[in-house]
């Protein structure tokens, strides 16, 4: 009778744990569902609440479409008029830029668009950004580094009008689109390339508002609209990273533009455990869903591993983010991707003598994420980093950096205004400063970066 009876008071305390459970889940509102929530948060594991609020909230809060809903529904559309870009090459900011572009052109066009595949260095030699670059540029499907799923649905969402094709083999029927018009940015008629960016190796245009009709014109001109035969293929060749000057878009545009590529998930998950366990070693607390304490971490980029680009020597770099992190009183450093091995311990060491630690993400996983990590490209190691970048509390970097410039940017947007280019309190020579971000570089380097990011 006893056992009957304990049967009977688990049956129907289960049950009243079931009802509890989907009175918070759909039935609780306001305060009283907020209360239990976070009660129940108590009693599941830190990490996987941690990397599930990371995963959810975005240190720029929501996605805001309204910007790209209004360029949308402002172009004229063409149906069967197909734009295809060739494989982006570069670093990850670079590749970003450059199918962001490829999707900006083909809106301003009015055109359907199959993106672009990513182009990936040598892993030989990462100077190296176009290996086997003979023909055609072969490469690998975006979501090698972004969230494909995510861009399309939030693009269906925001901008139904530009339609997305898998791939070529869409037109296996289709042979006229085996000969495409050609299109080269630069050698579009009527197009002005800025003349006040020392250094950017006229690269931006001027009046980006007028590539759509400037493109259509010379388009038009080879194939007349009342003779051509659909669909028309124009293929972009090669898709230029920095060409659209994003600064002249409307905040409301230029803000979320980028965000469409967002971090694919599995990377997104490693940087998510990388900040959980680096607030336990520097004891700190770093709530993902609260954007970041400004006090928690600084966050320091190095560029010293082999590169396209002429970066200034070690001494130089390491002397502007120490000087940046001991006069903003930080004892913790997270230190990016692209330092030698030689170079990440001599700051390490050097970093000592101030008492301020100094981390890398290798030091801060461990079990499934440090066999992941293992396995990841130099590129894709970056991928971990942008994201840990985002939630330090500062970060600096070299201007000639587009990672630093697509960080710096992002966290502008995410957390304050710029502040003053000369920031007396700090040695060397300051490219740009905001309360969260500072860049170092000489004049004007980088100029053609933050006027031609999408962060």
């Amino acid at each position: 009778m006893a056992e009957y009876r304990l049967v009977h008071y688990l049956r129907f305390f289960a049950a009243f744990l079931v009802v509890v459970w989907i009175f918070i889940q759909f039935g609780g509102g306001g305060d009283t569902r907020t209360q239990y929530t976070s009660l129940f948060r108590k009693f599941r594991d830190q990490r996987t609440v941690f990397v599930s609020d990371f995963l959810n909230h975005d240190v720029s809060g929501p996605f805001n479409g309204d910007g790209l809903a209004d360029l949308c529904t402002g172009k004229k559309w063409t149906q069967g008029l197909l734009l295809t870009c060739d494989a982006v090459p570069g670093s990850i900011a670079d590749v970003k830029n450059g199918i962001l572009t490829c999707i900006r052109v083909a809106i301003e066009i009015g055109a359907e668009i199959i993106l672009p595949d990513i182009m990936l260095r040598s892993t030989m030699d990462f100077a190296d950004i176009t290996p086997h670059d003979n023909g055609p540029r072969r490469g690998v499907p975006l979501e090698h580094f972004f969230d494909r799923a995510y861009l399309l649905n939030t693009m269906g969402q925001y901008c139904p009008e530009l339609k997305v094709h898998e791939s070529l083999n869409d037109f296996f029927d289709e042979p006229n689109v085996l000969t495409p018009a050609k299109l080269d940015i630069y050698k579009v008629p009527g197009i002005k390339i800025a003349s006040n960016l020392p250094g950017s190796a006229g690269k931006l245009l001027l009046e980006g508002d007028k590539l759509g009709e400037q493109i259509l014109d010379m388009i038009n001109k080879k194939s007349p609209p009342r003779t051509r035969k659909y669909p028309f293929r124009v293929d972009l060749r090669p898709t230029p990273s920095y060409v659209m000057p994003s600064f002249a878009d409307p905040p409301p545009l230029r803000r979320y533009f980028g965000r469409l590529l967002r971090v694919r998930p599995d990377l997104r998950s490693i940087a998510a455990s990388v900040l959980f366990n680096l607030q336990k070693a520097f004891d700190v607390v770093i709530d993902p869903r609260q954007g970041i304490d400004i006090d928690a971490f600084a966050s320091v980029e190095l560029r010293t591993q082999p590169d396209p680009l002429k970066f200034p020597v070690y001494a130089e770099q390491a002397s502007d983010s120490l000087s940046y992190v001991v006069a903003n009183n930080m004892s913790q450093v997270y230190l990016t991707e692209g330092a030698t091995e030689e170079d990440v311990n001599s700051f390490t060491e050097r970093c000592k003598d101030f008492n301020i630690n100094v981390v890398t993400k290798d030091q801060l996983v461990e079990g499934p994420d440090a066999l992941a990590l293992a396995q990841l490209s130099y590129d894709e190691r970056f991928l971990v980093d942008y994201e840990v970048a985002l939630h330090a509390g500062l970060f600096t970097g070299n201007a000639q950096s587009s990672f630093a410039w697509s960080v710096g940017l992002r966290r502008e947007f995410a957390f304050g205004d710029p502040g003053s280019t000369n920031s007396s309190h700090l040695n060397g020579t300051l490219r740009w400063h905001s309360p969260y971000s500072s860049l170092y570089g000489k004049n004007n380097v980088g100029d053609d970066l933050r006027r031609a990011i999408w962060p």
